[in-house]
């Protein structure tokens, strides 16, 4: 079975970009963010205004390609690494319109995390289930 990538179109807003007329450094991190939420909202079935089970503790993010205004980024995303408290994403972005042109190669690392107890906590089963039933594979 081919690993399955979780994906999501996001419209480059004008507020987005830099004096180049480039999507600005900064706003690749909140589009990771974005993805990253979606993602494990949909993967979790948690509405929205719930909190995820986890926090972001790190993100990377190389820029190979510039996006402009208007311009429609395809976000795939998936999950690269499942730890005892901890797992690691990784993001690819590209303008599906230019051949799948890479804009961005970005990561995120999240703990699993208590919020009652303010502590990491250890990942559940549930949660690696989850993600292999979605993905097929890391």
């Amino acid at each position: 079975m081919a690993k399955r990538y979780f994906e999501t179109d996001i419209e480059v807003d004008y507020l987005d970009t830099d004096a180049m007329g480039h999507v600005s450094a900064p706003v690749y991190y909140a589009y990771m963010l974005r993805t990253y939420l979606k993602f494990m909202h949909e993967l979790l079935q948690m509405p929205l205004p719930q909190k995820l089970p986890h926090i972001m503790i790190k993100t990377a993010c190389e820029y190979l390609h510039p996006a402009r205004y208007g311009d429609v980024i395809k976000v795939a995303s998936s999950v690269t690494h499942l730890g005892s408290k901890s797992f690691a994403l990784d993001y690819l972005m590209t303008l599906p319109r230019q051949s799948e042109t890479v804009l961005a190669k970005a990561s995120s690392t999240h703990v699993m995390f208590d919020y009652a107890a303010n502590a990491t906590t250890p990942m559940t089963d549930d949660f690696k289930q989850r993600v292999m039933s979605f993905q097929g594979a890391l």
